[in-house]
């Protein structure tokens, strides 16, 4: 009994995706291709979501913490400061966010447009 070319050629189509897909299974599952850095050198601190597509990110990487903005198809660095390891245990209080925002900083700005933003 003779296959038809259409049915020949679709087995064949199924079979090579299903290879494609076991493949790709495996190699995520193993890591195959991921870089080797620790999570010692690269951790997200903090994470606001602006938006469906859109979020600010607080990173520490090689001794800075970076505030990073995340869209779709770019990421922006919006503002990068010596990290301290001392802070890291505690969290901003009221006190300390009215400070930043008297200095003019980007972290005070930020927090008003948030909450001006809460408030409407």
């Amino acid at each position: 009994m003779d296959m038809s070319p259409l049915v020949s050629a679709v087995l064949s189509f199924v079979f090579v995706i299903g290879l494609l897909l076991a493949t790709l299974w495996f190699v995520r599952a193993r890591g195959i291709g991921v870089g080797s850095m620790n999570a010692k050198e690269l951790r997200v601190v903090n994470s606001l979501r602006l938006g469906n597509k859109h979020r600010l990110d607080v990173v520490d990487y090689a001794g800075r913490r970076l505030l990073i903005g995340v869209a779709p198809n770019q990421i922006t660095l919006l503002d990068n400061q010596p990290h301290s390891p001392e802070s890291e245990d505690e969290l901003p209080d009221q006190s300390a966010a009215a400070q930043n925002a008297e200095s003019g900083s980007f972290a005070g700005q930020l927090r008003q447009l948030l909450d001006q933003n809460r408030a409407s």
